[in-house]
This record gives C-alpha cells, structure tokens and sequence, in this order.
C-alpha cells in the first residue's frame, strides 16, 4: 500500500528558474579549476612549487627549445612583468631555471629550463594527467566536440584579453581549414604538408607561428562557419 501511495503522489514541477547552459557549464569548469588548484597545492604547494611557478615551467617547457623571454612569459600568461620576474628569479634560486642575457641584445633577458625543472613539471607527476584520465571516458566523438568547444572558448578569452597567446591551430600560419571534401581529415597543415582531422587539432602545438590579423580571422570563420553547417 505504501508503494500504491507513493505512485500515486502527482509529479513535482520543474523548476521555473533552471539557469541557462552556458551558466551551468561555466558553474562546471569552475569546478574543474578549483579541483586542478586544490591539487596543484596538496602536490606541490608543499614542495614551494607554486601555481604560477609551475605555470611558468610548464610554459618553457612547451617550447621547441625550452626557453622564452622574461617579457614573453608575462604576455603570455597574462601577468605583470615584475610578477613574472619574481617568479622567474625564484625558479632560478631553486634551480629550476637559468637566466642568461641575449649574445644580440644585453637587454634582453631569457630563461631557459633546466634538467631539473623539466623534471618538476613532467606530465607524469602533473595536472595534465589527470585531466587525460578524466577525459577518457568520453566517447572518441565526444572529445573531438569537446576538444572543438574548448578551442572556440579559448578563442572568446582571447579576443577578451584573459589569455594573450594561444598556441591553437586555428590562429597558426601553418593551418588551411576544410581544404578537403574527405570529412575524416578536411584540414591541411603546412607545416607537415598533410591533411588533418579534428583528432588532430592541438590546443598548445610547440611548431606554432601565429598568423596575420587577416589570416587568423579567415581561418576561423572558415572553420566555425563549416563546423556550424555540418552541426
């Protein structure tokens, strides 16, 4: 009887004030990012890494030979220049990296990773496994689309000023979107001088050359507006 009355109770209504999706999935990547901060501290706070050290050596290591300028460093992760230069110098005073003045120009200063900062921030102990992890469970279509949302949100925070320098394929000099009719790899790719897919797409590629002003928006909108059709 009990179960009767419980089936027999009318259904509750859906709420009138559910929020919109784009809030809800900006509620989710928050989650995302104080889980990767909370982490970040437990694993490494402990050890006097911090968030932007690491940020740091993540970024140097991303590059083809492991080395950028101080100014550099501040554009691209979107600090003030004496920030990056503290953070730089106490990276320096943990080993972590080196600073030498350019043979060119004595004015500039570079930074360059050592052994032992490439070890500290190997993705074997950091963040980014964890996050591959993670992602695995979404089906091989359902990371393409992901992988294509995050590029059009990193774009959107780019052109907003939040992120100064994002290595993507669709603002690369190198990039020709939907060159083919072939939908498995519609793309070419200069660099290589081969088709590409969507799989292939990178977010962060170290061969990156940014493309012009002009370049860069005729990439997008070839890109957004054909993804858009075939959606």
């Amino acid at each position: 009887m009990a179960e009767l009355s419980v089936l027999n109770q009318p259904a509750k209504p859906v709420p009138k004030d559910r929020l919109p999706m784009p809030v809800q999935l900006a509620a989710g990547l928050e989650k995302l990012s104080l889980a990767l901060k909370s982490r970040t501290w437990r694993r490494e706070g402990q050890a006097g890494l911090g968030p932007l050290q690491r940020q740091v050596l993540t970024l140097l290591r991303s590059k083809a030979d492991h080395s950028a300028q101080v100014s550099a460093i501040a554009q691209e992760l979107v600090v003030r220049l004496p920030t990056a230069s503290e953070a730089v110098a106490t990276l320096e005073r943990k080993r972590l990296v080196k600073r030498f003045r350019s043979h060119r120009d004595g004015r500039i200063v570079n930074v360059e990773l050592t052994a032992r900062g490439a070890r500290a921030c190997a993705p074997a102990v950091g963040i980014p496994n964890l996050l591959a992890e993670a992602t695995s469970a979404l089906t091989s279509t359902e990371q393409v689309a992901f992988l294509k949302g995050l590029m059009k949100v990193i774009r959107t925070l780019q052109q907003q000023g939040e992120i100064s320098v994002a290595r993507m394929c669709v603002s690369c000099r190198f990039f020709r979107p939907h060159q083919y009719a072939e939908a498995a790899q519609p793309h070419h790719c200069d660099y290589v001088n081969a088709p590409i897919g969507d799989h292939a797409l990178r977010l962060d590629c170290a061969e990156y050359e940014p493309a012009s002003i002009s370049q860069a928006k005729e990439s997008w909108d070839r890109f957004n507006e054909s993804r858009t059709a075939i959606g």
